[in-house]
């Protein structure tokens, strides 16, 4: 009996020792430094951290992605913004400058003629191509006449035929009805330059020179001067230049005279002074 006994208490014993010893295996054993336990919870856990850096890391680059793209719109606008700021400003210094050239122009021509002018400025116009009349900014109380003769940095322009306290209207040279005594500065010829009739004619800005002989001496690329003959506007203005010279077929010649001012371009003119006249002149424009 107490052999069976002994028997049971080494059994019981060796069981023991080998499950301590299993334990400590399982805790205590090392495999390149980590636990075999260690080494089964990195196992399970190592794949689910990758995934879940992996994902931080996506939103992280797809966040500074969106950071990024917005401050480059951002930045596009405000260059876009500051390329039109710097555009309006280039115009406008460009508008300032074709100013100055032409009240420049307007300044040395009025020092160099020997009358007495009113600058002016074009109001309005006719809407229509080769506009007939324009209306300006300067009336009787400025010392705009009827009749009187207007002029630009170029060349003749027209006359006024209606007068206002502080505005005027023009008819211009470019008129059918609107005639100017002319000579041809080379050759003192002499002749009277009208508007062409009708649009499609006045559409190419050609004056026509008329009542000159055909053999007298005029050729293209001539100079035309007013005369004074017509008491309208002084004589020595430039008017135009002779574009086409045939001799025709009847007694006068057929001439075709650009004008020198630029009509389809006028903004600032001349009003050339002249005595007053009876109060019934001022009519039709205020």
């Amino acid at each position: 009996m107490a052999r069976v006994i002994e028997t049971r208490k080494s059994r019981l014993l060796l069981v023991g020792l080998v499950l301590v010893h299993l334990v400590a295996v399982s805790k205590q054993v090392e495999r390149g430094g980590t636990s075999l336990l260690g080494q089964g919870l990195f196992a399970l856990v190592a794949p689910l951290q990758g995934l879940l850096t992996g994902s931080i890391r996506g939103v992280r680059g797809a966040w500074a992605g969106y950071v990024d793209l917005r401050r480059v719109r951002e930045e596009n606008r405000a260059l876009q913004a500051r390329e039109r700021q710097l555009e309006m400003q280039l115009q406008a210094r460009e508008e300032r400058a074709r100013e100055a050239d032409r009240l420049r122009e307007m300044l040395q021509l009025r020092q160099e003629l020997p009358l007495e002018t009113i600058p002016a400025e074009v109001i309005t116009r006719e809407g229509v191509p080769w506009s007939r009349t324009i209306t300006l900014d300067k009336g009787a109380a400025d010392g705009t006449r009827l009749n009187a003769a207007v002029i630009s940095a170029t060349g003749v322009v027209g006359r006024v035929i209606a007068v206002g306290s502080h505005a005027s209207r023009v008819q211009l040279i470019l008129d059918s009805q609107a005639g100017v005594g002319v000579r041809i500065q080379r050759s003192r010829v002499t002749g009277v330059l009208v508007g062409p009739p009708g649009m499609p004619a006045a559409a190419t800005g050609d004056l026509i020179m008329k009542y000159v002989p055909s053999l007298a001496d005029v050729v293209v690329g001539d100079v035309a001067v007013t005369s004074g003959l017509d008491h309208l506007y002084p004589p020595g203005l430039v008017v135009g230049r002779v574009r086409s010279a045939a001799r025709g077929t009847g007694l006068f010649k057929e001439i075709l005279v650009a004008p020198s001012a630029q009509f389809n371009t006028l903004e600032e003119v001349m009003v050339v002074r002249t005595p007053p006249a009876d109060d019934s002149t001022t009519q039709g424009v205020r």
